[in-house]
């Protein structure tokens, strides 16, 4: 596959839309924080208030691109998003801080992977595959980009000002490069119980039921082990014996491990079935923690390195699955609901899970912490072999 031009702008407005309304936040919310008197707590609390508002969002929006199609969703998202950051830069206190975060989580899944792999599906539908693999290895590169250049900005300029700037992002870069996606072909929802896969066979609506309460169950478990992983993974490595040094130098391997990971997919992208890239990027996730929890008995090098190598190929892979597996198993039809509907559970274990593991960490011990961990990994695997192999039962 020949990279379309639309397809490399998605990627792009992607990154834009992860570094400004996603990653930005562990850089400019101490600032935030600094200036206002607040407690770091109070301000995170509320970010993780605000990706709640996200699954609330998710089948909404999806309903909203079914109905409307994607570039249409994408190109308001782009306006709503810089509007958001733009009164950012405008607050004075808590309650604008906060009401403020609520609304940018809640329209950020009109910028990110939910509404771009929508745009893709409708324009390529099964063939889109491909084109999603792509996107995410651009923008995997969000938070490469968007850290230092944030820590830049601060050194010439204030955390308001720099809100402006994403602001200008999304109305300068996203906005076009979303007016200029070419117009979906639009697929109706099938008005009878029944849809065809890519397979030929019918599906009856107690099928589809119980692939999505699979599919939404590896989701989330999923979700909830790369949101914990990416917001403690320093504190639970220096609770194991790790050096700073150390932790630090596993947690920067993850990314490069991620990238490898998405650019084998993309250039091998038929060599395993969706379902089987489903079952390696849990497996690996799982394994990675397996690995992990070695360090319990001797905090080993070899241990912190392997782990990471093995969680960044599950976590660059899982980015790709959660656009891919829905598309094989339900089709291009309602993919946007779809999406909205796996999205919620996901979005609402990520935003569980960063003070769930810290508080086990705390209260009970960093075992109980890497058990939940790992607890949470196996049900991926079960719930995604379960799902993979409900078509031979």
């Amino acid at each position: 596959m020949k990279a379309s031009p639309a397809t490399i702008g998605l990627g792009v407005t992607m990154t834009i839309g992860y570094g400004t309304l996603y990653y930005s936040f562990s850089v400019l919310a101490p600032e935030i924080a600094r200036e206002f008197g607040w407690g770091q707590s109070f301000v995170f609390g509320v970010f993780s208030f605000g990706l709640l508002a996200g699954a609330v969002a998710a089948p909404v929006l999806g309903r909203l691109v079914d109905r409307y199609g994607a570039r249409l969703i994408l190109c308001l998202g782009s306006v709503a998003a810089a509007l958001s950051l733009a009164l950012f830069s405008m607050m004075q206190n808590a309650w604008q801080f906060a009401a403020i975060t609520l609304v940018a989580e809640f329209i950020a899944l009109a910028v990110q992977y939910d509404a771009g792999f929508a745009a893709l599906a409708q324009s390529h539908g099964r063939e889109a595959r491909a084109h999603i693999t792509l996107v995410t290895l651009i923008a995997g590169f969000a938070s490469t980009v968007f850290w230092p250049l944030l820590q830049w900005l601060l050194t010439v300029m204030t955390w308001r000002d720099i809100y402006l700037v994403m602001a200008a992002m999304h109305l300068l870069i996203a906005l076009p490069i979303h007016l200029a996606l070419p117009r979906a072909r639009m697929v109706a929802p099938e008005a009878t119980v029944r849809e065809e896969q890519s397979t030929g066979e019918p599906v009856l609506d107690g099928e589809r039921k119980r692939r999505m309460i699979l599919m939404a169950t590896a989701f989330a478990a999923g979700g909830f082990v790369m949101s914990a992983v990416g917001s403690t993974l320093l504190v639970l490595m220096r609770d194991l014996g790790y050096a700073t040094a150390m932790a630090t130098l596993a947690g920067s391997l993850i990314g490069p491990s991620q990238v490898a990971a998405r650019l084998i997919e993309y250039v091998r992208r038929n060599l395993f079935s969706p379902p089987l890239t489903a079952i390696i990027a849990a497996s690996a996730m799982a394994l990675s923690l397996a690995i992990l929890a070695g360090a319990l008995v001797q905090p080993m090098a070899a241990f912190a390195i392997a782990f990471a190598i093995f969680y960044g190929v599950g976590q660059g892979l899982t980015s790709i699955v959660r656009g891919v597996l829905p598309l094989h198993y339900f089709g291009a039809a309602g993919y946007g609901r779809t999406m909205g509907t796996l999205a919620s559970a996901r979005i609402i274990a990520s935003a569980i899970a960063p003070v769930s593991v810290i508080w086990l960490n705390e209260m009970v011990g960093t075992n109980a912490a890497l058990a939940a961990l790992a607890g949470m990994a196996c049900l991926t695997v079960i719930a995604t072999l379960a799902l993979t192999r409900e078509r031979r039962s």
